[in-house]
């Protein structure tokens, strides 16, 4: 394994070591939820600001994973906002009894949403989208005191799924069209008209747009963000929104 990996890497692999980290500590003896908190931001800190050394130029995977000065500031943007959001809510953090659980599931949604933006391919971006999405869903559902609660995750599921269906059947139009799978390359098939490939990409930017809650795609978004406890209302509104725009950013830009 090139030292490569390991520097254009460098922010995703750190979010798995504090994923790795509270998996540990709640297999082991526990921590109080203080001090646990007081560690994860430290971390997240240093998260933060590790995008921006070493070099951020790059590509892994055969182009399934591209790294650039963009996509590196992303990065540092969403895990800063990550950690002023859990700085927010750290009264009703420290409250809670599976605390090491929802940082897991929150830091996995970040972890899927940094290989999402610096995806090179469709099948890199998908699964990386539902790994973005999928523990979201589970934190919907954290708050049971909240009545409405399992609707709300009972709703984010559904709307995951039918957002998730359009776009995969999108890819695979794009894919049946062009016989590549790389954004680069799926460009020329767009350009030349293809009206396979402009349906399939019409099909996919609606399913972002269900991820976006851009109108009309957004009548799922209220009754999730009221029973959702409100850290993850808040990731849901903002962090999760603004690695959707990325990306839309991103394909606009190579597509």
């Amino acid at each position: 394994m090139s030292n490569e990996f390991f520097i254009l890497m460098r922010g995703e692999l750190v979010i798995t070591f504090i994923i790795f980290f509270l998996l540990f500590i709640k297999l082991g003896s526990g921590w109080k939820n203080e001090s646990l908190l007081t560690v994860v931001y430290l971390l997240l800190l240093g998260a933060t600001v590790t995008p921006f050394f070493g070099d951020q130029t790059g590509q892994l995977f055969a182009g399934s994973f591209y790294s650039s000065p963009l996509l590196c500031f992303q990065k540092a943007l969403l895990t800063g906002s990550t950690l002023l959001l859990l700085v927010l809510n750290h009264s009703w953090l420290k409250q809670q009894n599976h605390l090491a659980e929802f940082l897991m599931l929150l830091l996995s949604a970040l972890l899927g949403m940094f290989l999402m933006i610096s995806s090179g391919n469709l099948l890199m971006f998908y699964l990386s989208l539902e790994l973005a999405t999928l523990p979201v869903a589970a934190l919907a559902n954290f708050d049971l005191d909240k009545k409405r609660s399992g609707e709300a995750a009972m709703k984010m599921i559904f709307s995951s799924a039918f957002s998730s269906g359009i776009l995969l059947f999108g890819i695979s139009l794009l894919y049946g069209a062009s016989g590549v799978t790389g954004f680069a390359q799926l460009s020329v098939a767009i350009r030349a008209g293809d009206a396979f490939a402009l349906l399939g990409f019409v099909l996919f930017l609606a399913g972002l747009a269900f991820k976006l809650s851009v109108v009309p795609f957004h009548l799922w978004t209220a009754d999730v963000y009221e029973g959702s406890p409100v850290a993850v209302s808040g990731f849901l509104s903002v962090i999760s929104k603004a690695a959707i725009a990325f990306i839309f950013i991103t394909l606009l830009y190579r597509v």
